[in-house]
């Protein structure tokens, strides 16, 4: 009986602290969820911000490609001119 009362007892430590380590666990696994979380929020913020930032720059793009700025540009600060049919060269290979 002396045996089976010391091995009850052995037994029941080991179960408590196997408790206490899974309880150890679970807090820490929480933890790094919601670290994770939270990075995870900051990364979808960032990644919004870039997509306004990606479309305020496809939207200047375009303004600054159109053919008529391109052309005003040409003949207001460069002086260019179109050339007169006549001037127009044509090279075929």
């Amino acid at each position: 009986m002396l045996i089976s009362s010391l091995s009850l007892k052995w037994v029941l430590v080991v179960l408590i602290c196997a408790v206490f380590v899974s309880a150890v666990q679970i807090v820490l696994v929480r933890h790094k969820n919601r670290m994770l979380f939270v990075e995870l929020q900051i990364l979808q913020q960032q990644r919004d911000a870039l997509n306004v930032s990606y479309g305020q720059l496809q939207l200047e793009q375009s303004t600054l490609t159109q053919h008529n700025r391109i052309e005003n540009i040409a003949r207001e600060q460069l002086d260019m001119i179109m050339p007169t049919p006549d001037k127009i060269i044509i090279i075929k290979q």
